[in-house]
């Protein structure tokens, strides 16, 4: 159920295979050269999530495809939304895009292919060099930690002017696995992070881009976080919570938008590799005087081969 105020709602069934279905295979050539493939079933049609080789050089790894970025540092397992993981509610999102990676113990430094080039009120920038993402990851038996950033620059040409765009996101990530018990937070600051492919809410669905004024080059400012909690009660029954907050605004303009979510999730296993995930969950995205509600129940079944 979306509640837009003023009497004014609506209220949808939704079942559908999730789009982020998909099958694929780990590839082992030899000890120095493995690869992945993974398609997906996103709009009905197959398309490429996961495709990639890796060397081993023996000082690190040179993978070469489309992966994840280093920016990803997921926390959250929310499904809702096909899978969202509070994506745009407070998890930072790096995205699955084509890269050159090198991989060197727990640090990764990758050029990626450029996102969104898109200013407001502008004309879609021209991009010259690749859009730079490095990250250090660390794992220990109770604790993971892991802190990111991206940069991306582009210019717009304009009649009256010629503006810089640079957009970055620093990302922080720690979790705790102490048995039945698992935490986790993420938390990230960027700026115009729309042009890094980073978008936020589900209503509003705003990409937090720089803005042309008509005279000169508005940056947007963005900042969330997140808190999940976990616990395990027996092989087939687990329990887990989120909360998130992300927020977005703009030089010289006087609205912002702001996306506070909740869910509580039990995750049921029936099996070895069949699951029930039922969840409830709450959004609220205020930006000036509109606002929107979100309220949802459901659950997504899943059986992995």
């Amino acid at each position: 159920n979306v509640d837009f105020g003023d009497d004014n709602d609506t209220t949808n069934l939704g079942v559908a295979l999730q789009s982020n279905a998909r099958i694929g295979a780990k590839v082992k050539v030899s000890d120095e050269l493995t690869g992945r493939f993974e398609y997906g079933a996103s709009g009905g049609r197959a398309n490429v999530r996961l495709l990639y080789g890796e060397w081993n050089f023996g000082a690190g790894k040179l993978l070469v495809g489309q992966d994840y970025t280093p920016t990803y540092l997921p926390v959250s397992n929310q499904v809702y939304n096909t899978d969202n993981g509070m994506g745009g509610t407070g998890e930072f999102y790096g995205g699955r895009e084509a890269q050159i990676k090198l991989t060197f113990g727990g640090f990764q430094i990758a050029f990626v292919e450029p996102a969104n080039t898109d200013v407001m009120g502008a004309d879609a920038g021209e991009i010259m060099i690749p859009r730079i993402e490095a990250a250090y990851k660390m794992n220990m038996d109770a604790m993971n930690f892991g802190i990111a950033a991206g940069y991306q620059t582009f210019d717009t040409d304009e009649a009256t002017n010629e503006e810089s765009v640079d957009a970055y996101a620093i990302v922080a990530r720690f979790g705790l696995d102490m048995g039945a018990f698992n935490a986790g937070v993420q938390a990230h600051y960027g700026q115009n992070v729309g042009n890094l492919g980073q978008g936020i809410g589900y209503e509003a669905d705003v990409d937090p881009v720089a803005y042309w004024d008509g005279t000169d080059i508005q940056d947007s400012d963005t900042y969330g976080v997140e808190l999940i909690l976990g616990f395990k009660v027996n092989d087939m029954f687990a329990l887990e919570a989120g909360v998130g907050y992300q927020q977005c605004e703009w030089d010289e303009v006087d609205d912002e938008l702001e996306v506070t979510a909740l869910y509580l999730q039990a995750p049921i296993t029936l099996a070895p590799g069949v699951y029930v995930i039922p969840e409830v969950g709450y959004t609220d995205e205020e930006m000036g005087d509109d606002e929107a509600e979100t309220t949802y129940i459901g659950a997504k079944w899943q059986i992995n081969f």
